[in-house]
């Protein structure tokens, strides 16, 4: 049913964001050492998860690339709807009024003619 799908969907996208998540831990490491960390765990965790997170969205992209492609181009799309549309504070009104402005133009030329 659909919450087969909807588990599929945020399984596959959740491992992606986690492991953004864990390279993160890495690459802050790396550029803001200064940084003040509550804790730090060993490099070896996040190399670990790293791994463990990539060896999950490839074997996804491997069992099922059309379905994988898709979850991911969906996510895509929603990035700029989010910025564009519902993060107030940082919104995309430059670009989404100059590509409104565009469509509205090339809308009005073809009924122009």
């Amino acid at each position: 049913g659909s919450s087969g799908i909807n588990a599929e969907y945020g399984g596959f996208l959740s491992w992606i964001f986690w492991g953004m998540c864990f390279a993160a831990v890495i690459v802050l490491r790396i550029k803001r050492p200064e940084m003040e960390r509550p804790f730090q765990v060993p490099l070896v965790i996040p190399v670990i998860a790293i791994l463990t997170s990539l060896y999950l969205i490839l074997g996804s992209i491997y069992a099922a690339p059309l379905k994988s492609g898709i979850w991911v181009l969906a996510s895509l799309i929603a990035v700029p709807v989010y910025y564009g549309y519902v993060d107030k504070e940082r919104s995309c009104d430059r670009w989404s009024s100059a590509l409104t402005q565009r469509l509205l133009a090339y809308f009005d030329a073809g009924t122009a003619a």
